[in-house]
């Protein structure tokens, strides 16, 4: 065999060789695989996607332009949101309102100093004068609880009494000062405040006038005597001179009408402001003290007989009594100063256009419930229930409205 020849073989059994291995890797690597044999009868099985389930056949739609909605179809509405709740806070007057306090038929009386004029203003809004007289620039008003009476001083410092149910004037001495009228406005409590004090005394007269009596000496304390007619008939009066107990708490006497040796009411702190409760059993009040940075705190306590200081507990708001009004014997409602700065019971004009909070108080069981901001977040003065006690009536010193309030 040539030498040529040996070189064409080994050529061409390198072509079978590359051949053969070509087709093998073709074999195992690329060639489709058949499909498995179907059993007659049976149905072909496949790696599918989950099915949707049965299809729900649409009604034809009939083609529109793009954006508009097909005819007769019902414009998609938006999804409800939540009903906002009425409004707890109502205008009352947009006029200005002083001494507001609660008529014996359970009208509300205000005096506007605008008009010089008084006002009674029922639950449906309805405003009626008191009287058709005009009082210009009344100071002070002093109302009677079981009549349409009033003590109106003046800033000359005149006095006179005023029966709205008669329209009769009386006048009134102007030495006297600060009063309050017994529970049937039979009489009235005052300090009678003559030139010097050997000739200062706290009285009780007539609403007139007539039939004065001095029932205590107040000398040179006259500072520190405080009228407040209890509603039980029992208290005229309170004095700060009691025996002394350190700076930050003192005794307060209750004066009776006849000397009575009522025991001394222990305070915790100066300042001392009393709200009589309906029965005249028990006592709100607001003191200051240097524990709470000369800031009001209300404190409750038992205030009659042998009842004084029973019960005696901190009520934990801080604000004074005139801006609380008791519900009921054992409920009180209390505008509340969302902030105080340091020394505002000293100073009390640094608070008057601070918002307040409203706060209900069970002192029955001592919780307390945050009633929220009226609206306008509002600076309570002169709360004052309806007779049902369900409405908060206030002034709103930041705007001068009366409002009322749904508790």
């Amino acid at each position: 065999m040539t030498e040529r020849t040996k070189k064409i073989l080994i050529a061409a059994l390198f072509v079978v060789v590359v051949a053969g291995v070509a087709y093998l890797l073709y074999s195992v690597f690329f060639k489709p695989t058949a499909p498995p044999a179907v059993q007659p009868g049976a149905a072909p099985t496949y790696n599918l996607l989950p099915t949707a389930g049965k299809a729900i056949p649409q009604a034809a739609v009939t083609p529109t332009a793009p954006g508009a909605l097909a005819p007769g179809a019902a414009i998609p509405s938006a999804v409800p949101g939540p009903v906002a709740a009425p409004s707890r806070t109502q205008v009352v007057s947009s006029q200005p309102a002083n001494a507001i306090s609660l008529s014996p038929t359970g009208e509300l009386r205000t005096y506007n100093p605008t008009d010089g004029k008084f006002y009674k203003i029922a639950d449906d809004g309805t405003v009626t004068p008191l009287s058709n007289n005009v009082f210009y620039s009344v100071q002070k008003v002093d109302w009677g609880h079981s009549t349409d009476k009033a003590i109106l001083t003046y800033p000359d410092g005149s006095k006179t009494l005023y029966d709205f149910t008669k329209d009769k004037q009386v006048t009134l001495p102007s030495h006297w000062e600060q009063f309050d009228f017994a529970p049937q406005d039979d009489r009235i409590v005052a300090k009678s405040m003559g030139n010097n004090e050997s000739n200062r005394f706290l009285i009780t007269a007539n609403p007139d006038g007539t039939n004065a009596r001095a029932i205590e000496d107040m000398g040179d304390n006259a500072d520190y005597v405080r009228v407040g007619w209890s509603p039980n008939n029992q208290v005229v009066a309170f004095s700060m001179t009691g025996e002394p107990m350190g700076m930050d708490r003192q005794q307060v006497l209750l004066v009776g009408q006849n000397h009575e040796n009522f025991k001394g009411l222990v305070v915790e702190g100066r300042g001392f402001e009393p709200s009589w409760s309906p029965s005249g059993n028990n006592l709100l009040y607001s003191v200051y003290s240097s524990n709470d940075g000369f800031r009001p705190r209300l404190w409750v306590s038992g205030a009659s007989g042998d009842n004084v200081n029973a019960n005696r507990r901190d009520i934990g708001l801080m604000t004074w009594a005139d801006k609380c009004v008791w519900q009921n014997e054992t409920a009180v409602v209390c505008a509340v100063p969302t902030s105080l700065e340091e020394g505002s019971a000293l100073q009390r004009d640094i608070a008057v256009n601070v918002p307040d909070n409203l706060y209900k108080i069970n002192l029955q069981t001592g919780t307390t419930l945050n009633l929220g901001a009226p609206d306008g977040n509002p600076t309570v003065e002169q709360p004052t229930l309806s007779k049902d006690g369900k409405t908060l009536y206030y002034s709103d010193r930041q705007t001068g409205k009366l409002m009322k309030f749904a508790l």
